[in-house]
């Protein structure tokens, strides 16, 4: 089989697609997440609580008007929704990626979702002690 030898090129991207600043060298100063299908992302796990910070359990909050509806519809407000995950337990926990990068941080991201307060949904969830964290991204090791 014929091969040959790769003399220009690395493994990173082949563009940067939400900078204009070219492609960077291969030497890696931080870590370097590639994206070859959409743009940069932000990640956060968001902990759906009541008032006295107690879970809400979204596991039946999923349909048409529920819960977790409203509470991405509050976000799609200012970012757009990538990927969610909730979690299949009591933990109140909804995984989120959205773009564009720095549209929130986990405090604005808290306060859009406490901003909601106690009667969210067709179901009335209090989701007033909610709490994001920005979890960032990086693939599992093992």
């Amino acid at each position: 089989m014929a091969s040959f030898t790769r003399s220009n090129g690395d493994a990173q991207q082949v563009m940067h697609m939400d900078t204009d600043n070219g492609h960077p060298s291969g030497a890696l100063t931080a870590d370097a997440l590639v994206n070859s299908a959409g743009p940069a992302l932000d990640f956060f796990a968001l902990v759906v609580e009541n008032g006295s910070n107690q879970a809400i359990d979204l596991q039946n909050e999923l349909d048409a008007g529920e819960g977790v509806e409203a509470i991405l519809r509050e976000i799609q407000q200012t970012a757009t929704v990538a990927v969610y995950q909730v979690e299949d337990a009591t933990s109140g926990q909804i995984s989120l990626a959205v773009y564009p990068q720095g549209a929130y941080t986990a405090t604005t991201l808290t306060q859009a979702i406490v901003g909601l307060g106690s009667s969210v949904g067709s179901n009335t969830i209090d989701v007033s002690g909610s709490q994001a964290t920005d979890v960032g991204f990086k693939l599992a090791t093992s």
